[in-house]
């Protein structure tokens, strides 16, 4: 079957940078699953993206589907004809309903039956009849928050479109797509190659945009280029700073991307580093420059190459003293007024229409931490003058001017760390006092959130109360911090005066469904979670140690035994339905040698683990428990828990009792799932 290279553009007004990278993947992975469950095979896919363009290459895609043989099954053969062999009404209808006669029914056979039937081959469809409403859908299916319509169309899309290319090999597949006639011109380089440009076949695109259009359209090599044109700037030991996210949106911002370094006065390097690193990366898209210390130079990536690289390097040189300028200026005033001067401030700054003002936030932030100083400081810097131009340099410029104020190191230090971790996989605060603030911090707003309703649905975490959950959790297991978070959250919600009862109920389960996502995601299985939360732990650090020993013990050979008996147990206690006139087990009324001896190993083994599971040392626990597992065989081998004799029935039930609470100390092993 003929197959050739597919493309597929969509030219349109500048893209969100930031989105870029995940747009152009989105796209080829949306029309990948499409393709695949089209059943039109190709050899791979490749996607490109730059601020005015989104497309897919798919190569050596088949021109269209495989022919196929479709097979429909009608009335068992005993009632398609009657006794004389003439076809019955059943039978008449599936043939009338396939737009055939009876007769040109074929007996289909399995080992069920036999049955009439018809096999028809259907012809597969071309593939330019598929691909417009797979591109649709995959384009339908993207990552946009929020689409725009443009022009008098109800056509909608993150940005207007201008025009659409869609070819096979040197063909255009002729459709309207996004409000556009599919055609195969283009345009390069906005100042560079303006004008329109025709691609002749669906290969030659991307090097044909790039030798005569200015435009390396490979989002990846684009982004290589961007690293190798700026490490080639820096000179001896000097090191670029920059992070992916950076890398990705500078690469969105361009097409044609050329290196530039510059410079800045030395004087502003007395300004905190991250004060200086904010205004080049978050405010400029420029790549700051180290030589174990900040350098007073940066690199900037132009969508340009200009004939007059120095001019335009002093204009960026211009635009960043102007911005480190104010930032000196803003230092130097807010340093004037302490933090503590500042809190009053605060009572000014609404926090959240129900819960009060930003003073009132810091007034319970103290109170859970004891009447700590750090509490009560922690959102001073919000009124500064700095980070009302830098937002996201918040506790951070909050510790330095702590530090000016004569604050306590230690202070100042869990100021600036309070909103770690900033995002997932976010390092954690170091100090132990940091990491109380940016606890309590989280817990009185999930508690706050959810005492009014504001709880998360779908998408929609306005709050970031998802973040809160994960931040509180890392911190209290990672840090190893013994905490029980029933408690903290009920002293945090009697600072609320609440009348939702069920706050602190609603907030654990919320933070129960972060952790579970959380431990998926570091490969820890459904049913070992399930059988931790079994148990109704509120101390996240004592259920992290509890689902690391079931994770191991789940490995071992006795495990699946142990757990189907734990799960044989569990049925048996919640089916009984007699009230015991026993509490405790009377060894004169065992009769089998079986259950004498699950005794005196539940006897020997009670003390061991009550003292392993106080310590926190659950491994040990389910090793030890792991030792009955012959003695637990041999009772339900030999031993008939429900005898007709009542008193005989509820010692067994009873050992069964104790048996359960053992397993208990740990998890409910009964919901392991084991193959």
């Amino acid at each position: 079957m003929k197959q050739d290279d597919f493309l597929v553009e969509i030219h349109t007004e500048e893209l969100p940078p930031k989105a870029l990278r995940k747009l152009g993947e989105a796209f080829s992975q949306q029309l990948q699953e499409r393709l695949q469950k089209s059943d039109l095979s190709f050899a791979a896919l490749h996607y490109f993206a730059t601020p005015r363009r989104l497309a897919v290459l798919v190569k050596d895609l088949v021109a269209a589907q495989p022919d196929q043989v479709i097979e429909r099954k009608g009335p068992a053969l005993t009632a398609a004809f009657d006794a004389e062999g003439k076809p019955t009404p059943a039978c008449v209808g599936f043939a009338r309903s396939c737009g055939v006669t009876p007769v040109e029914l074929i007996t289909l056979k399995n080992a069920q039956g036999e049955w009439v039937g018809l096999q028809q081959k259907v012809a597969g469809k071309p593939m330019h009849e598929l691909m417009p409403t797979l591109v649709e859908q995959a384009l339908a299916a993207l990552p946009i928050p929020k689409r725009m319509r443009w022009s008098e169309g109800e056509t909608q899309f993150v940005r207007p479109v201008h025009s659409v290319i869609m070819l096979y090999g040197d063909q255009i597949i002729d459709a309207t797509i996004l409000g556009c006639r599919t055609n195969r011109v283009t345009r390069g380089h906005r100042f560079l190659a303006p004008g329109w440009m025709t691609i002749p076949t669906a290969a030659a695109y991307a090097s044909l945009l790039e030798t005569e259009g200015k435009v390396i359209v490979d989002f990846a090599k684009r982004r290589e280029e961007i690293l190798h044109q700026a490490k080639k700037k820096l000179t001896n030991q000097a090191e670029m700073v920059y992070d992916d996210e950076l890398l990705d949106e500078v690469t969105g911002l361009v097409e044609w991307p050329t290196a530039l370094y510059g410079s800045f006065d030395e004087k502003f390097l007395q300004l905190p580093q991250e004060v200086l690193i904010s205004a080049m990366r978050d405010h400029q898209r420029y790549f700051p420059v180290k030589n174990a210390t900040l350098t007073p130079h940066f690199i900037t990536i132009s969508n340009i190459d200009s004939v007059d690289p120095a001019r335009v390097i002093h204009g960026n040189e211009r635009v960043l003293r102007a911005r480190l300028s104010d930032a000196a200026f803003f230092y130097e005033t807010d340093q004037k007024e302490s933090l503590e001067q500042r809190t009053e401030r605060l009572k000014g700054m609404v926090y959240q229409a129900k819960l009060g003002t930003l003073y009132d936030k810091v007034e319970r932030l103290s109170k859970l931490m004891g009447n700590d100083r750090a509490g009560l400081l922690a959102k001073s810097d919000l009124t500064t003058n700095m980070v009302g131009e830098f937002p996201e340099l918040q506790g951070i410029m909050g510790g330095y001017y702590a530090l000016h104020d004569g604050e306590p190191a230690e202070i100042a230090q869990a100021i600036a760390e309070q909103y770690l971790p900033r995002f997932a996989g976010d390092k954690l605060p170091a100090s132990s006092l940091g990491q109380r603030l940016a606890m309590m911090d989280r817990i009185d707003t999930l508690v706050g959130a959810f005492s009014i309703n504001q709880i998360p649905t779908g998408d929609k975490d306005p709050y970031g109360l998802r973040r809160a959950a994960l931040g509180v959790l890392r911190i209290l297991i990672e840090k190893e911090i013994d905490l029980d978070l029933n408690e903290l959250l009920h002293k945090a919600l009697a600072l609320y005066h609440s009348e939702n009862k069920e706050t602190v109920e609603q907030v654990l389960n919320f933070m129960q469904e972060r952790l579970r996502s959380w431990y998926q995601e570091q490969g820890i299985t459904a049913d070992v979670f399930a059988a931790v939360a079994a148990v109704g732990i509120t101390n996240p650090l004592d259920a992290h140690k509890r689902i690391q020993a079931v994770q191991a013990f789940k490995q071992l050979s006795a495990a699946e035994a142990l757990s189907t008996a734990n799960k044989r147990v569990s049925n048996i206690l919640s089916k009984y339905e007699g009230k015991l006139d026993s509490q405790a087990i009377n060894p004169q009324l065992f009769e089998e040698a079986a259950e004498k001896e699950l005794a005196k190993q539940l006897e020997a083994k009670s003390e061991v683990v009550t003292r392993l599971s106080q310590a926190g040392q659950y491994d040990e626990v389910l090793l030890t428990l792991a030792e009955l597992r012959e003695p637990i065989d041999n009772f339900f081998d030999h031993v008939m828990v429900m005898s007709d004799d009542k008193a005989q029935r509820e010692n067994r039930i009873l050992l069964l009792h104790q048996l359960r609470s053992l397993f208990l100390q740990v998890a409910d092993i009964a919901l392991l799932v084991i193959y």
